[in-house]
């Protein structure tokens, strides 16, 4: 995947902890990791209303399915 070039102001602090663990030429891979982790936890959070929401719904939405089948049906047959 193509990457793009950034210019990110960090603590000092924060900074020599992330080289401390990952080296002088890792905080590349730190962030990035960070971020994948940090997204998926936002998307997790964000569709997760979203699933309740259906599974919540979801045998309402198969009665007026049927329903709407068996009305179909009926009137197919006459």
């Amino acid at each position: 995947m193509p990457n793009t070039r950034l210019n990110v102001s960090l603590p000092t602090p924060i900074v020599d902890d992330i080289k401390a663990l990952y080296g002088p030429r890792g905080v590349s891979q730190f962030l990035e990791e960070a971020a994948q982790e940090k997204l998926a936890a936002l998307k997790k959070e964000r569709y997760k209303g979203l699933i309740e929401g259906y599974r919540a719904t979801a045998e309402e939405t198969v009665e007026v399915l049927k329903r709407f089948e068996a009305s179909v049906t009926e009137r197919r047959d006459v």
